[in-house]
């Protein structure tokens, strides 16, 4: 088995625990009209989607290779990986206390100061001006529901 295969297998795996998951939600039929389900069915479809393909076309290309993952080669990249992963664990579970400005502006920072060293100004607009503008996208312009935290309920709209 190769790296092609074994990643396309795992997201087969994680896009169809996913989407059971997301099967179990409630069906909601007050606020908006999609509710919470269509998103994350679409995020588990897609997985699978990529992860079959993946796993079909490493087949029909015929050149398997051993798995070497590079652990102790790559520590410095499975690291920041390893990081990331707790960042996004943790985003998750502070994201509704937060609210969607602050835990997003942390968790952007964060990760743009691991992956984009030395850039603290760059890292600090990127981290600043895109939870706004999502904000103001899908918040405030279409009207879809972010949580709502700290900040978002002294905000008037």
């Amino acid at each position: 088995m190769s790296k092609n295969f074994m990643s396309g297998l795992l997201s087969l795996v994680l896009g169809a625990i996913y989407f059971f998951t997301a099967t179990q939600f409630p069906e909601v039929t007050a606020g908006d009209r999609t509710g919470p389900k269509l998103f994350p069915l679409i995020i588990g479809s897609v997985a699978m989607i990529a992860g079959g393909l993946l796993c079909v076309l490493d087949r029909r290309s015929g050149k398997s290779k051993p798995i070497e993952w590079g652990f102790v080669a790559d520590r410095a990249v499975w690291s920041k990986i390893l990081v990331i992963m707790l960042l996004g664990i943790s985003y998750g579970l502070v994201l509704d206390s937060w609210g969607y400005l602050v835990a997003t502006t942390i968790f952007m920072f964060c990760i743009t100061m691991l992956i984009n060293r030395g850039h603290f100004v760059q890292n600090l607009l990127i981290s600043i001006l895109f939870p706004v503008v999502t904000y103001a996208a899908f918040a405030v312009a279409l009207q879809l529901s972010l949580p709502r935290g700290i900040i978002e309920n002294m905000l008037p709209f």
